[in-house]
């Protein structure tokens, strides 16, 4: 036998984290065959700073701030400054 382990980030405001969990036991309870044995938990939350949140992502999931459209640019903030 071997022990096999994912790992599964979900980020989000707010979250069910035992509904989640359930969803995933069921889904590996539906798809798996029977002598496979699982185990699911739910994991510790870490608070991300609006910073964090952008380099996490950035670093998991190769979408950059420019990318999202969320990217600070004191360029253009100055700009916008000056005209008005």
């Amino acid at each position: 036998m071997q022990k096999f382990a994912f790992i599964v980030d979900v980020v989000a405001g707010e979250l069910d984290r035992e509904g989640v969990a359930e969803s995933i036991r069921a889904c590996l309870s539906e798809t798996l065959p029977d002598d496979v044995h699982a185990s699911v938990k739910a994991g510790e939350v870490k608070a991300f700073s609006e910073q964090g949140y952008k380099v996490w992502r950035a670093r998991v999931t190769g979408v950059t701030a420019e990318q999202a459209g969320d990217a600070a640019n004191p360029k253009k903030a100055k700009k916008e400054l000056v005209e008005a």
